[in-house]
């Protein structure tokens, strides 16, 4: 992706969102983690992100007025607008677990889940008969 494109977001709203993405997942010192809004995890957050930005305008804007970002404030931003909110915090978790420090730190090996795989344990497929007997539970579409 080009600088161009990665720049898709102002300034203003970028300091806004690294400032609120901090407040999604701080850095722990004690287990030596990133914060999401480490450089690197950050620079996903803004490409990856770049989709939805148009969407979250809006909502970025009530961030840029310069206030520091407190928990308060993060806390306040998803009361007034939950539906940017879980954008943004379904986009950090997507890009943060991508960032290969983090999956070390978790003791997940860092590569593609295929063409290797990974191993699932067994599941006990029976607790889904009562779903499937109550049938469908909803409209079919024309």
């Amino acid at each position: 992706m080009s600088t161009e494109e990665m720049n898709i977001f102002s300034v203003e709203e970028q300091n806004a969102l690294r400032a609120l993405v901090g407040h999604i997942i701080p850095a722990s010192k004690d287990y030596n983690q990133p914060s999401a809004s480490d450089p690197v995890i950050f620079r996903d957050i803004l490409t990856s992100g770049a989709a939805l930005r148009d969407r979250l305008a809006g909502a970025l804007a009530s961030l840029t007025s310069g206030q520091d970002m407190t928990l308060q404030r993060a806390l306040a931003f998803r009361d007034a607008f939950p539906t940017e909110a879980e954008m943004i915090q379904v986009l950090v978790a997507q890009c943060y677990y991508r960032d290969d420090r983090v999956m070390r730190a978790l003791d997940i090996e860092v590569r593609a889940p295929f063409p290797q795989g990974y191993e699932q344990e067994p599941n006990d497929l029976s607790l889904l008969y009562p779903v499937r007997a109550r049938g469908a539970i909803y409209r079919k579409a024309d």
